[in-house]
């Protein structure tokens, strides 16, 4: 289990993240979800090592991972897709996912991607000799997604997915990551502004505003408590 306590996270001395607890339960997917802006990459920076914290603890499977780097927090078994999908545009698609796989010890990489990958992903298995560049946006971030999944992650945290996708493969990439659960154990958090998207997969929902949460509860409870209307219509 993924768990945060009393979590502060900002940048200098400005916070940004205020008291935040969270849990993401073991073959479970948790959204965060809010408007442009209310702290949501802040936290999801912050649970994997890339901000420090200003307070409070992280929590992985019991172990206090507070202070953390990244490169520790995959070792761990974090798999983390950034909003910018960081794909190697130069290099081959299969590469790209390999690179997933590299060892922090001794800098290798697995020879082949593991058949699971392309099963998830059959548009990326017809593309791997091509470009990550000449990639579509959607596909990018298919690829970012795939090449996470190849250091064989526990957990998984995803910031924002859907951004700049056509609704198609959005719909996609969720069918994918309830795949990913229920068929790999991976356990999923995910920051969105996509409310469609985060409301079809996740079973647990968490309402970000100005950096607290102010609404939590299963998707139903949710829609039917108002915080769509008051925390996320745009």
């Amino acid at each position: 289990m993924l768990r945060t306590s009393d979590v502060q996270i900002g940048y200098g001395e400005s916070t940004v993240v205020w008291d935040v607890d969270i849990e993401v339960e073991t073959d479970q997917i948790v959204a965060v979800l809010g408007r442009n802006g209310v702290g949501k990459t802040t936290l999801l920076r912050g649970i994997m090592g890339l901000n420090d914290l200003q307070g409070g603890h992280v929590f992985l499977d019991g172990e206090n991972v507070s202070t953390l780097r990244p490169f520790e927090m995959a070792a761990k078994g974090v798999g983390y897709v950034p909003q910018s999908r960081d794909i190697f545009g130069a290099i081959s698609v299969e590469n790209n996912i390999r690179l997933g796989s590299a060892s922090s010890d001794e800098f290798l990489l697995k020879s082949d991607v593991p058949p699971f990958i392309y099963e998830y992903f059959p548009a990326l298995e017809e593309k791997s000799g091509a470009k990550g560049g000449t990639l579509s946006g959607g596909q990018k971030q298919q690829l970012a997604i795939a090449r996470a999944l190849n250091a064989d992650p526990s957990h998984l945290l995803l910031d924002e997915p859907s951004e700049g996708i056509q609704p198609s493969i959005v719909h996609e990439i969720g069918e994918q990551l309830k795949r990913i659960r229920d068929n790999r154990g991976i356990s999923v958090l995910i920051v969105e502004q996509n409310l469609n998207l985060a409301m079809a997969v996740a079973d647990y929902c968490y309402v970000l505003e100005t950096g607290r949460v102010v609404e939590q509860g299963t998707p139903e409870e949710i829609e039917s408590s108002g915080a769509v209307d008051e925390y996320l219509a745009v």
